[in-house]
């Protein structure tokens, strides 16, 4: 038998017992994100049972009484229900008001399928030191996480739904920011492209995301490049440049080349960095 409590983490369920995947789903519809390999990895290690019954519209007992004949044993007494949002909340939230907000609701950039980084750029570059960027997502926006980290900024999150997100950014204190444009790599020309592309000869797989809404391009090619074997090359039809894509890449040691063939044709090269 295995205890869990509101404060047990996805991950460790899942990781006890695989089966728990099928049955999470069972329970609402709104747990079929997990499904993605990718998207399992980024939730599940920093959802706990009671923040995914709030995601998904039920209660933990829901959840509990479903995974009993997995041979879990739900024993929550005396252990207080979680707040939502991160585990440890910055100083700047404490005393955070709306007016010291720029706020950016992204969700219909994302439902059109629309890139909105050069949106959220802009207002970073003319954000004030002592303002505080306030993100609407439809998910949690973890590369932007991971890129405003490096760029001096601490952050916050508050799971309002199953379909809305607030993201809040701060420039730390010391701190300059950083320019996200220079995340933006350089492009090469078609001769570079496919010359790097025929170095790998039949061993190329290949992957279209170019239909995909946000944000499934950045996760079919990270999921597509964890199952890809040591020696291949994975080539990808993109409609845009993906920046977010490429902090991910250098942290997995990957290299890669872009081609753009014009404003809606990007083509991509991705493959292991040599040791």
């Amino acid at each position: 038998m295995i205890e869990i409590n509101r404060k047990t983490k996805i991950a460790r369920i899942l990781k006890k017992e695989p089966r728990a995947l099928e049955v999470l789903v069972s329970v609402t519809p709104k747990f079929e994100r997990l499904r993605n390999p990718v998207m399992r990895k980024l939730l599940a290690g920093r959802t706990s049972l009671g923040q995914a019954a709030r995601i998904g519209g039920c209660e933990v007992e829901d959840i509990a009484t479903a995974l009993e004949p997995l041979g879990f044993v739900y024993k929550d007494a005396g252990i207080p229900e979680e707040k939502t949002g991160s585990v440890a909340v910055p100083l700047f939230m404490e005393s955070l008001k709306e007016e010291d907000c720029e706020v950016l609701d992204v969700r219909q950039d994302l439902e059109g399928g629309k890139d909105p980084l050069k949106k959220i750029m802009a207002v970073v570059r003319d954000l004030p030191e002592d303002k505080v960027l306030k993100i609407i997502n439809s998910f949690e926006p973890t590369p932007l996480i991971s890129v405003m980290e490096k760029k001096g900024y601490e952050h916050y999150i508050q799971e309002v739904s199953s379909d809305e997100v607030h993201a809040f950014f701060k420039l730390k204190a010391d701190e300059e920011k950083g320019d996200l444009a220079s995340e933006v790599p350089d492009t090469v020309s078609e001769d570079v492209f496919y010359n790097k592309l025929h170095e790998f000869g039949e061993k190329v797989e290949t992957v279209d995301v170019r239909r995909m809404m946000m944000p499934m391009p950045l996760m079919t090619i990270l999921e597509r490049l964890s199952e890809m074997q040591e020696g291949y090359v994975l080539s990808v039809q993109h409609k845009r440049i993906p920046v977010f894509l490429f902090n991910e890449l250098r942290q997995r040691n990957f290299d890669y080349l872009i081609y753009q063939a014009d404003d809606n044709d990007v083509k991509l090269v991705i493959y292991h960095k040599k040791s």
